[in-house]
């Protein structure tokens, strides 16, 4: 006969499998948001949407569970049959999310209306995540129905503590790393694993452990608190809950927060909502653990355990409230995760502590009473991250929003505090300190915006800078800056959540103009076309696709709203688009925008960030090339921007390349020479240059548009960007094979970052444009090829910093602006005599 394990070590394995439980459970959650945002689309609002979903599946589950299992019998079957759904579930979700994706397209097409529109994406969210999410929240009460143990809530603060520590390792593993090194499905195969070792314990478990009684309540000490049982009557329960629902309102508001942070402050990556994520999750189970400990001490010591919660509280709000200023300190995002860690180590203890407070008359009151405890603090957390995002922020911004969750906490402290105080003033004050404390904040502490402002500042390097817009929206943070550089000149710069999206300097101003002219110039038609631009940005491109006569209509779409204002900083160089007659502004995610929108364009230019970033990466894979491909009309042009800064002249640009051109096989790469500046551009046949054509549709162009400023007034000159034929890019791309698709993104994938060898950079493979001409005569030829010269001469001095480039640059095209500009920079505008022979 087998011996019996002692409770001590079936609650060990029980840890075991709830650690594996948390661990898989957020490795999925982290790689279902990836696959969903492709869906309902990519922005913070779209994020907090999966959160409020999933959380309410998590407090669902919860409570039910809690209903459900508490009169049961001790038993942990209920357990591991929740946990094999679980996992069965996650091995069918890429099944079930792409029918979603399908039924979603089509359903998108025939709802035009805004409302109904997002009314999908919540529909579609709640059928991929409510059901699993739901599944999850009841593993909690569930396990705590076959844990033996004297002390019921001891073991369910210790078991809530573990599994979140294990859902912050599962977070950062899936999220941080298998995503970018294995890919989508692989990271599910290990969550379901995952799933499979938790089963496996609790298997082990229930094999070798006796069929008696789960645990037997030991005596509680006497405490000082007020109210009676776990089961929902008496004051004391009625605070806890109530304290609980708000904790969990601070720490998801908390979380949301401060992936918007880390963005702002430190970078714009696909990896930062797993980042913050992670630090949240990986100090709530740290708090929860500790939160054993102190209760502990605190009866030993005669404590009261109501002030040490409302003391934990305080604490909590007054580390919550300085996060902005350390994460804006931080240099580098991983040192931003242990900043985030430190304040839900003590918020992270509030729920634990709570349940440890509960003197349960008997099983079913602990379980039932931790349930609800749970199930309230989830719901909390819902509420918070879904209104921090679409009320908050955009009412009382970032500091004013720190300031209400410092209140809250603080309100909480003192409703500990002073138990002597009525019932009706103690729920007063729960609403009065925080509805005051946003205002305080806002006067008394440094304003956060404004440093943030000014760090930027500090970066550019400036010695003159001047702000000129400060917006926090409820899409993004809009800084715009104007800078004066012995360099550079002056010039406007535009930052969107932390990001340098736009500027007026000479070389980004100038590959603007180009996106947005060029697939008009060389487009076949002849008769006026429409387009769609995705991202405005400062709406330079925008402007430039109507700085022709050729367009009739143009769509923008983008994700912030809040566009006029930027408009209205850039109308030297955007032409005022947004107040043009044949400009429509959509306020969408762009690739979700080409699912929904039904409509075909002649052109489409595609101008969001680096696809690095975010919001971004889902609009350079395969899939994205394809949705553009099915809204291209027979004879329709896309092009698209693409950085070559220094992480993109390593095995990611022949990736990018191969990824580009497997939908679009008749691609060109046109290079802004000297800059880390180029787009791409897919013609339906082999590309062409109709000099004639050209010109004419050159001389078209309206007079703000100053294309001879920038290089853009001549066959010759808009030639000498030319860069990639197919040809070119064919040997560019070599034996690669690998493209970014949404189940593999390689882009965040660190190994892929390193420098290839220079003979493999984009120097060493310009195409000579002159093949694909049509018309002109020899002097016109001779004309591109010293452009073309010219290029090759600022792009190596551009990749390799060797100054005789540039001066040979210079004295071949003395007149061009391109090389007056790197001259300027070069030599901080003194530019030495005799450089040339």
């Amino acid at each position: 006969m087998t011996k019996p394990l002692r409770p001590g070590v079936q609650l060990l394995l029980c840890l075991i499998a709830y650690f594996s439980s948390g661990a898989a459970s957020l490795c999925a959650e982290v790689t279902w948001n990836r696959m969903l945002i492709v869906v309902v689309g990519n922005s913070l609002a779209a994020t907090s949407m999966i959160v409020v979903v999933f959380m309410g599946g998590l407090g669902l589950g919860g409570y039910a569970g809690g209903k459900l299992l508490a009169r049961r019998r001790c038993s942990l079957l209920p357990y591991a049959i929740l946990e094999v759904l679980i996992a069965a579930y996650i091995l069918l979700s890429p099944i079930l999310f792409d029918l979603l994706a399908g039924a979603f397209s089509s359903l998108a097409e025939q709802w035009e209306q805004p409302a109904l529109l997002s009314l999908l994406r919540f529909a579609v969210t709640v059928v991929a995540l409510l059901i699993p999410a739901t599944l999850m929240g009841a593993t909690f009460p569930a396990i705590m129905t076959g844990v033996r143990s004297r002390y019921p809530e001891n073991s369910h603060a210790l078991l809530y503590g573990v599994n979140t520590v294990g859902a912050a390792v599962g977070c950062f593993v899936g999220g941080y790393h298998l995503l970018f090194e294995l890919g989508v499905q692989a990271t599910l195969w290990l969550a379901a694993g995952l799933g499979g070792v938790s089963v496996l314990c609790v298997a082990v478990a229930a094999v070798l452990s006796p069929s008696r009684a789960c645990f037997q309540l030991a005596p509680e000490p006497e405490v000082a608190d007020e109210g009676t049982s776990a089961s929902g009557e008496g004051g004391l329960f009625r605070f806890l809950a109530v304290s609980s629902f708000l904790v969990g309102f601070v720490a998801l508001a908390y979380e949301v927060l401060v992936t918007r942070m880390v963005i702002l402050f430190l970078n714009n990556l696909a990896s930062t909502f797993a980042l913050a994520l992670t630090g949240f999750l990986l100090g709530t189970g740290a708090g929860a653990l500790l939160a054993n400990g102190a209760h502990a001490a605190n009866n030993r010591i005669g404590g009261n355990g109501v002030r040490l919660f409302g003391a934990i509280a305080l604490l909590s709000g007054i580390l919550l409230a300085a996060t902005p200023y350390a994460i804006m300190a931080a240099s580098y995002p991983l040192q931003a995760l242990g900043i985030i860690v430190i304040p839900m180590v003590f918020l992270g203890s509030l729920l634990p502590f709570a349940i440890r407070t509960l003197h349960a008359r008997d099983r079913e009151a602990a379980i039932r009473g931790t349930s609800f405890l749970y199930a309230a603090n989830t719901v909390g957390g819902m509420l918070g991250a879904g209104l921090i995002n679409y009320q908050l922020l955009p009412r009382i911004g970032l500091q004013g929003s720190v300031g209400l969750l410092f209140g809250i906490c603080a309100a909480i402290a003192v409703a500990c505090f002073v138990p002597s105080l009525t019932r009706g003033f103690r729920w007063a004050t729960l609403l009065l300190v925080p509805a005051l404390m946003p205002l305080i904040t806002l006067n008394a502490l440094p304003n956060i915006m404004n440093r943030y402002a000014l760090k930027i500042a500090e970066w550019t390097g400036a010695p003159e800078v001047t702000i000129r817009l400060i917006h926090e929206g409820r899409a993004a943070n809009v800084t715009v800056l104007d800078q004066n550089d012995p360099k550079q000149g002056e010039f406007r710069d535009m930052y969107l959540n932390g990001i340098e999206e736009a500027s007026t300097r000479f070389y980004h101003a100038q590959l603007f103009k180009l996106l947005g002219m060029l697939p008009v110039v060389v487009h076949g038609a002849e008769r006026p076309q429409n387009a769609l631009v995705i991202a405005f940005g400062s709406g330079i491109t925008a402007g430039s696709v109507l700085a022709s006569d050729m367009i009739s209509s143009l769509d923008v779409v983008d994700l912030n709203p809040d566009v006029e204002g930027i408009n209205n900083l850039f109308k030297e160089f955007n032409g005022d688009v947004f107040h043009e007659p044949r400009f429509r502004f959509h306020n969408d995610d762009g690739r979700n925008y080409l699912v929904t929108s039904g409509k075909k364009y002649d052109l489409i230019i595609s101008d969001s960030t680096h696809p690095c970033s975010y919001d971004s990466w889902i609009l350079y894979t395969r899939e994205f090339y394809r949705d553009v491909k099915r809204r291209l009309p027979p004879g329709g042009v896309f092009a698209q921007w693409v950085s070559v800064s220094e992480i993109m002249r390593g095995e990611l640009f022949p990736i990018y390349l191969n990824t580009f051109r497997s939908v679009f096989p008749h691609a060109t790469f046109w290079y802004v020479y000297g800059s880390n500046q180029a787009l791409m551009l897919a013609t339906p046949e082999p590309f062409r240059l109709d000099a004639g054509k050209l010109q004419k549709r050159l001389d078209r162009l309206a007079p703000w548009f100053r294309a001879g400023e920038y290089q853009l007034d001549s066959v010759a000159k808009v030639a000498g960007f030319f860069w990639l034929d197919e040809e070119m890019m064919g040997r560019m791309i070599g034996a690669e094979t690998r493209v970014n698709t949404d189940m593999r993104h390689y882009f965040e994938k660190s190994s892929m970052q390193a420098q290839i060898p220079p003979q493999r950079q984009l120097p060493f493979f310009q195409a000579d444009v002159t093949r694909y001409l049509t018309g002109g005569d020899e002097r016109l030829r001779s004309d591109i090829r010293k452009e073309q010269k010219t290029g090759l001469l600022l792009t190596r001095y551009g990749f390799y910093n060797d100054i005789r480039d540039l001066g040979q640059a210079y004295c071949l095209s003395p007149e061009n602006n391109n090389v007056k500009y790197w001259m300027r920079f070069a030599y901080s505008g003194n530019i030495p005599a005799g450089l040339c022979p």
